[in-house]
């Protein structure tokens, strides 16, 4: 076993385990890794191996990225000082660490769609300014309510994609690659947030009303830009417009139908609004252990591109 897959068990195991409100609850240790994935631009509109429709999905997501990296970011940062776990609040650093290198690469990766000509900037910027529209009008817990509510999202599509390998086997792989990457990082420290509003704000009914009202109101924003996006990216590829509607179609049956990707999480969201939720009672820290050969093959690719 690899030092960094022993490091994954020893923090699995009991000796790191925190106390979280149920006794089988797991804890990782994440750790921040400097990756850079360099995907190709000439590939941007066709990389995903279910064709250009789904590509422009993934794209679409890749565009929250960044403003919604910088939102997690500022809200943990926002309670560090407070957090009395020493080992919470090294866990809080490496999260900040992790989602601040997601963010460096989606920006690079997001530019590669401006050069393409597809609108990726304006984008972008309705998503910069909506969170710093609901950073500055609500409360300091608010965006650390909305961020445990994001967070789930991500966790929960990063299992996904792991877990279903041939979600995106075949893909090209420098896209692939960075998507499994963060995908990992996204289970790595999908309680640190969480963990950080329970030890700081606390448990009990605030928690669950807050962190619900987040959830409910994430979602409520979260689907509709993120289709809005995808109409405006597939709007203005040239291959999406071929498509036509049986290219709707197919990201249609992508996500809802059958393989239905997105329709399978709902069992797993739904369980957020359990009052006594924490997102390691889904323990799937074994879909980690292809972390060192992921970032092994990262690390060649790159070198191989310089």
């Amino acid at each position: 076993m690899s030092k960094n897959a022993s490091d994954i068990a020893e923090h699995t195991a009991s000796a790191t385990q925190r106390e979280f409100p149920h006794s089988d609850n797991v804890a990782v240790m994440p750790e921040r890794r400097d990756l850079h994935f360099l995907p190709p631009g000439d590939r941007i509109s066709d990389w995903h191996q279910a064709g250009p429709n789904v590509t422009q999905f993934m794209n679409a997501l890749s565009l929250l990225f960044p403003a919604g990296e910088r939102m997690f970011i500022d809200a943990v940062r926002s309670y560090r000082d407070e957090i009395p776990d020493p080992d919470l609040k090294k866990a809080a650093t490496a999260f900040i660490g992790q989602e601040a290198m997601h963010s460096r690469e989606h920006i690079e990766y997001n530019a590669l769609m401006d050069a393409a000509g597809l609108p990726a900037a304006k984008l972008d910027q309705f998503t910069w300014r909506l969170l710093d529209w609901i950073k500055a009008k609500t409360p300091k817990s608010f965006p650390l309510a909305a961020t445990i509510a994001l967070e789930h999202y991500t966790a929960l599509m990063g299992d996904m994609l792991l877990r279903y390998p041939e979600m995106m086997n075949g893909s090209q792989e420098d896209f692939e690659r960075m998507w499994r990457w963060h995908a990992l990082e996204e289970i790595e420290h999908k309680a640190v947030a969480y963990d950080v509003y329970e030890k700081c704000i606390g448990r009990g009914p605030r928690n669950w009303v807050e962190r619900s009202a987040a959830m409910a109101a994430a979602t409520a924003l979260f689907w509709p830009i993120v289709a809005s996006f995808y109409w405006q990216m597939s709007r203005a590829d040239e291959k999406c417009r071929k498509a036509g509607v049986r290219g709707h179609l197919k990201l249609l049956n992508f996500a809802l139908g059958k393989p239905g990707y997105i329709r399978r999480m709902v069992p797993e969201w739904l369980s957020y609004f359990q009052y006594s939720f924490h997102p390691w009672q889904q323990n799937n820290a074994d879909l980690l252990a292809e972390l060192d050969e992921l970032v092994e093959n990262a690390e060649a690719a790159y070198a191989t591109h310089h």
